[in-house]
């Protein structure tokens, strides 16, 4: 009995290990601010932010705070990963809105959101990338704003190299969502042996435990 709940507790942990990981946030520029003000990213105008991984990363997704006029949302949107400011837009995608963010933009004049959409998945090493957002489609056809919040990154704006390198005083809300890698611990040969030979000791005491109780009943 004993020798099959290590077997079945073995085969559990198995099934966990290999389990997919749920996406979480690997990268954080901080909340929305919302009173601030917004870089645009309508009708390409491109922005794009700095981040730091600090292992090899795979991205899916991503959410960042979105400014339209009163009673719009955006829907969708190119977004692209590089090593250099305005890398190539490497895809689009359609986001989806939360709620308005409560006391924000200008006494109401604008609507600010959180958004989130997803991307095809891209695994980077550890390093310094940049993620840029442009194109974005609104339900009104017109201006879209990615919310300045002052955050850590260093930000350039307005679509053209080298015209906006406005510092980390002008970055953007946003966090990216994916799964960093977790490389697995393999035993050494050596460690094989000692555990092959701990489940064997650990059998033969059972057997003989069993033995035992039926020479004795």
């Amino acid at each position: 009995m004993r020798i099959r709940t290590l077997a079945l507790l073995g085969a559990s942990a198995a099934i966990l290990a290999a389990a997919p990981v749920a996406a979480q946030v690997v990268y954080d520029n901080g909340p929305i601010n919302g009173t601030i003000s917004g870089w645009t990213i309508w009708n390409f105008q491109y922005v794009t932010n700095s981040f730091t991984l600090s292992q090899t990363t795979t991205i899916t997704g991503f959410t960042f705070g979105g400014w339209t006029s009163k009673g719009a949302q955006i829907t969708a949107l190119d977004y692209g990963f590089s090593q250099s400011p305005y890398g190539v837009v490497i895809g689009n995608t359609s986001v989806t809105a939360g709620p308005v963010v409560a006391d924000s933009a200008f006494g109401g004049a604008y609507d600010v959101r959180n958004y989130t959409g997803s991307v095809d998945p891209i695994t980077l090493d550890a390093g310094t990338y940049y993620f840029t957002l442009t194109n974005a489609t609104t339900t009104d056809n017109n201006y879209a704003y990615w919310d300045i919040n002052n955050g850590p990154s260093t930000v350039e704006a307005n679509g053209v190299p080298g015209d906006g390198a406005y510092g980390p005083t002008s970055s953007d809300s946003f966090t990216l969502l994916g799964t960093a890698a977790v490389q697995p611990s393999v035993p050494e040969p050596a460690s094989w042996m000692l555990m092959l030979g701990g489940f064997g000791m650990v059998g033969g005491a059972l057997r003989a435990r069993k033995r035992v109780s039926i020479r004795f009943a």
